[in-house]
């Protein structure tokens, strides 16, 4: 057997064990990613190491991404709006205060965020922004109107598992409470 089909044979029997222990560690995008950046990391001169951290930084944000937008569609928003869609000519006032915000700070500090203003001001914008950044940060976040938060807080005491439902929201890095419009009071 020639030089050329040795490297090859050793090539697809290594990327069989690639598959199975990325299986086996529920990484399923390593695969990918080794298969991908092999022939680029032997054309470059990676080293080992070099191309082990590209393969495992490819898996590493994959899963963050994967992560932040399960924890994205948990949080119950009622509309995606990013920071970055935030009409910043209209409130060029608190474009700053906002970005200190988003770095995720004030959470890991467990400080309460209130945003005041009249309606149309873009609170509830800036507030769903806020969660988004949170939970690509990684945090758990909650989003419901007060007259949601006020039902959900009332059924569980009726029913006895206020403590339980407190114990629950204690485990969320952010929740957040929007203000009641005219359409929720028409509602209740």
């Amino acid at each position: 057997m020639s030089t050329a089909k040795k490297q090859a044979a050793a090539t697809t029997e290594a990327l069989k064990q690639v598959t199975y222990l990325a299986s086996a560690l529920k990484a399923p995008r390593v695969t990918e990613a080794a298969a991908r950046l092999a022939d680029h990391a032997r054309d470059a001169g990676w080293t080992h190491e070099e191309y082990l951290a590209a393969v495992l930084d490819r898996e590493v944000a994959a899963r963050n991404a994967s992560g932040a937008q399960l924890r994205i569609r948990a949080a119950g928003f009622a509309a995606r709006k990013t920071l970055e869609e935030f009409d910043w000519d209209a409130q060029p006032g608190v474009r700053q205060q906002v970005a200190a915000l988003a770095s995720g700070g004030f959470l890991t500090e467990a400080r309460n965020v209130v945003l005041l203003g009249p309606p149309g001001t873009g609170k509830t914008h800036l507030a769903t922004g806020l969660g988004i950044a949170a939970a690509h940060h990684g945090h758990r976040v909650l989003f419901a109107t007060a007259i949601d938060w006020v039902t959900r807080l009332t059924d569980a005491h009726r029913a006895g598992r206020l403590p339980q439902e407190l114990a629950r929201l204690r485990r969320y890095g952010l929740i957040i409470v929007d203000l009641c419009r005219h359409r929720d009071y028409a509602e209740a």
